[in-house]
């Protein structure tokens, strides 16, 4: 091999060289970068979503009447035992027309104060304003929670409001809405002679809720075994048809007892993250806004799936759960506030701390895997040590006020603080270190 092509082959090795070394420059460039994120203060729920079965301990109402019924309280509504549920009229003209008169009854109450004109032009104009704000806003706010059942009164006492403001405010005179209230009394007197009376009363045979809707699940679960149930048994519940009922003596039912129930299957995971909790509350978003208290009275696993059945107790209640079944169901483990950091922030190093010994001199103390994160301290990078009780969705919940104890386990200058810039990205990290 001649000279020249021993040179071609060294200049070739010297140019691939010279290539692999600007390549690992301009890499270590990029990396030597740093991903930041701002430490950011919030609130977050350790939760599970699965599908809830709800029990009750409900009673069929049955009666053998012959007529119209006409309910006289609302789905939903708490009843006595004994308590007028229904009454039975002839006809359904008979049953509308005492619907009416109950309404008219309702208005002339509200309506009684405008009866006195005077009263009402010596009214405080601005307090009626401000009243008539107020109920405007409880009105929106029952249509965004769902309470229908509220709605009823909230209107008729706006539009009261609203009648005494044209009053005082000359838009009206007193003596239109006096002769209104002296037509809705002809009105009523008229009903009340060509209307049948009631033939009949249907009387709740206990205590609770009354509900006018039977779904077939009244008697699927025996509350006396419910402790024992299987996710087998609430997978059924849950993927089973109900039988509707066929029984036309049945006109609903009474949810008795104030304590109620849910019973719902977990995975393997979820049930260690419950591991000793029995206080939760619990959300079940398409039947109710409010989260409900809860605690959970029996774990049972199944041990060849590793997950359970769980079985949840409840206490609360209103119009809106009263009637649910099958539930999308939300438990809520615990609720956590604090500064929120991206687990690949997460470091643990090992900290040199000069501390006085006995004899008055300063002596390297090292604690080992602390654990912590780095952040920008002006032209530097500090480690900084946090306290935290739980990760969720890949973020520590860190504390930024520590207790007495947190305090003296603490060997960094301070914990992490609001708005740090919390390295969650890059190579070569220390404390010290310039940026």
């Amino acid at each position: 091999m001649d000279n020249q092509v021993i040179r071609r082959i060294g200049a070739t090795a010297a140019a691939i060289l010279l290539l692999i070394y600007v390549g690992y420059q301009f890499l270590a460039s990029f990396k030597k970068g740093l991903d930041t994120e701002t430490a950011l203060y919030s609130s977050v729920s350790d939760t599970i979503d699965t599908m809830g079965f709800i029990v009750r301990n409900e009673k069929l109402i049955r009666v053998h009447a012959n007529g119209v019924l006409n309910y006289t309280v609302d789905d939903g509504e708490k009843t006595a035992s004994g308590g007028v549920i229904a009454e039975i009229y002839p006809t359904e003209d008979d049953a509308a027309a005492r619907n009416r008169m109950e309404r008219i009854e309702d208005e002339l109450l509200r309506l009684a104060v405008l009866e006195n004109p005077g009263e009402i032009t010596t009214s405080n104009p601005q307090l009626i304003g401000s009243q008539i704000s107020k109920k405007i806003t409880s009105v929106l706010g029952d249509i965004k929670d769902g309470a229908w059942d509220r709605i009823d009164g909230e209107k008729n006492d706006l539009q009261l409001l609203l009648g005494q403001k044209q009053i005082i405010t000359g838009a009206e005179s007193a003596e239109e809405y006096l002769a209104h209230i002296e037509s809705l009394r002809a009105e009523y007197k008229a009903l009340e002679r060509s209307a049948a009376a009631s033939t009949g009363k249907i009387k709740s045979p206990a205590s609770g809720y009354f509900i006018q809707n039977v779904d077939g699940y009244e008697e699927a679960v025996d509350l006396k075994t419910i402790d024992s149930l299987t996710t087998e048994d609430i997978d059924a519940l849950l993927n089973g048809e109900a039988s509707e009922t066929t029984d036309r003596s049945v006109l609903g039912k009474v949810a008795m007892d104030f304590n109620w129930y849910i019973v719902c299957n977990i995975d393997e995971n979820d049930l260690v993250r419950l591991d000793r909790t029995k206080k939760i509350t619990v959300e079940m978003p398409f039947a109710s806004v409010e989260k409900i208290p809860a605690s959970i009275i029996k774990v049972n696993p199944n041990e060849e799936t590793g997950g359970a059945a769980l079985i949840i107790q409840c206490t609360y209640v209103n119009s809106d759960l009263i009637g649910a079944r099958k539930e999308p169901l939300r438990i809520n483990i615990n609720d956590y506030a604090g500064v929120l950091v991206n687990e690949k922030a997460i470091h643990f190093e090992d900290i040199t701390v000069y501390e006085t010994d006995a004899y008055g001199s300063e002596v390297p103390v090292v604690y080992e895997n602390v654990r912590g994160v780095y952040v920008k301290s002006g032209s530097r990078l500090r480690f900084v040590q946090v306290f935290s009780d739980a990760t969720i969705n890949g973020y520590a919940i860190c504390k930024i006020s520590l207790s007495d104890s947190e305090k003296e386990q603490l060997v960094t200058e301070k914990t992490i603080q609001l708005y740090d810039e919390v390295v969650v990205g890059g190579t070569d990290l220390y404390d010290g270190k310039i940026l």
